[in-house]
């Protein structure tokens, strides 16, 4: 393959130039797994606990006041709430067990990213494609967390502005609204609502990277994985093509088979990686949708901040429904795509046994699972709704 880059300029760059929004989160969250900073990360965390721990202590006390009350309204706002914190303190600790692994994943996007660098421009058009589709990933995981963290702080503060220039003394209104232990009856007077307010607000800033960075980057790396079976077919492609006699042509296919295997243990490690954070989105986006539907219920009207928390929510489980529905498709295409070679043109036993080898071996499809428990694909997104709506005709009654 000839290099079709001139000197010095790069066409395709590292996982963190390509997707730099997306590394920009992981870092931010202190998540991106950088073996050199691993104790820095975790001292910066507990420093960010011990700022954040009075609005816990306030969220808990809350939180188990409105269970002992049975005040079901405000127990299942907070609940909603907490099913996010619940999901940041989980990705913390997830994402530093697996620091190691999630690096060597990271780093080897990098390196197949870079290595397109070199090649022709039939394959750089594939290398475009699902790059494209993998910033679509990133985008996705801008927006969601944005919509669903900014929307509190611009609803609490335009409705007490609203409220200060129809009255002098309007009602006021907190980022989110709970008794806070201690001063409940005067949370609202100045100058504690203001300090609150502000405290609440980096809250909002808080939570935001950490969804940006993690769930994107499985959006990311998904993608990836369909870009090297991609890349692996239009190399056995190109060997029936190119190839100017047999043992050349035996080559080639041979180093296509080495690139199927190391996609296949690319498929593993994203497994290894992800497997128990997609059974918690499995879990946790099912509760919160049905949450935020019986919030809805109990309301009465239509409450635009747990509109778009549903919406969110259902958002946040197609997404990663959605890209692994894209690796399954490229999968179980692999197999034709390794059948409609010109291998006729060359009828040669020997590399007709190697596309045979192959096409038994791409025969299996690319799942990813929840721990092995639950597996992703647009039916799981459909049984999740369907759980969700079930679970709110459930606590409706």
């Amino acid at each position: 393959m000839s290099t079709k880059i001139e000197m010095g300029e790069k066409k395709f760059k590292s996982f963190v130039e390509t997707f730099p929004h997306c590394a920009f989160g992981l870092a931010v969250a202190l998540l991106y797994p950088n073996r050199a900073t691993y104790y820095k990360r975790s001292i910066l965390f507990w420093l960010l606990m011990s700022f954040d721990s009075v609005m816990l202590f306030w969220f808990f006390t809350y939180l188990y006041k409105c269970a002992y009350t049975v005040d079901m309204y405000n127990l299942s706002r907070n609940i909603s709430i907490g099913i996010l914190i619940s999901v940041f303190f989980f990705k913390y600790f997830y994402v530093n067990y697996k620091n190691d692994k999630f690096a060597d994943l990271l780093k080897k996007i990098t390196d197949d990213l870079l290595k397109g660098n070199d090649m022709d421009e039939d394959y750089q058009a594939i290398y475009e494609h699902y790059i494209k589709i993998g910033k679509l990933g990133q985008t996705i995981w801008i927006i969601i967390p944005v919509m669903l963290s900014s929307q509190f702080p611009i609803y609490a503060g335009v409705l007490t502005a609203y409220e200060s220039l129809i009255s002098d003394d309007g009602k006021r209104y907190m980022i989110h609204e709970m008794d806070l232990k201690c001063i409940e009856d005067k949370q609202y007077d100045t100058p504690y609502y203001e300090v609150i307010f502000a405290y609440s607000l980096l809250q909002c800033f808080v939570l935001m990277p950490n969804f940006a960075g993690l769930d994107g980057s499985f959006c990311i790396a998904t993608n990836h994985l369909c870009l090297k079976l991609k890349l692996m077919a239009h190399k056995l492609r190109r060997a029936f093509l190119d190839s100017k006699d047999r043992d050349e042509l035996e080559i080639n296919v041979k180093e296509s088979i080495k690139e199927h295997q190391e996609a296949l243990i690319f498929y593993n490690n994203l497994q290894d990686v992800y497997g128990g954070w997609l059974f918690i989105v499995f879990l946790l986006t099912s509760l919160l949708i049905a949450m935020n539907l019986y919030q809805l219920y109990l309301s009465d009207h239509i409450d635009m901040k747990y509109t778009i928390f549903a919406v969110s929510a259902t958002i946040h489980m197609f997404a990663p429904c959605y890209f692994t529905c894209n690796l399954i498709k490229v999968s179980e295409d692999l197999s034709w795509d390794i059948y409609d070679v010109p291998w006729e043109t060359w009828a040669d036993p020997s590399v007709t046994k190697l596309l045979i080898f192959m096409i038994a071996k791409s025969q299996q499809t690319l799942i990813l699972s929840g721990n092995g428990i639950v597996y992703f694909n647009m039916q799981l997104f459909i049984s999740v709704l369907q759980t969700a709506y079930s679970f709110f005709t459930l606590i409706s009654r």
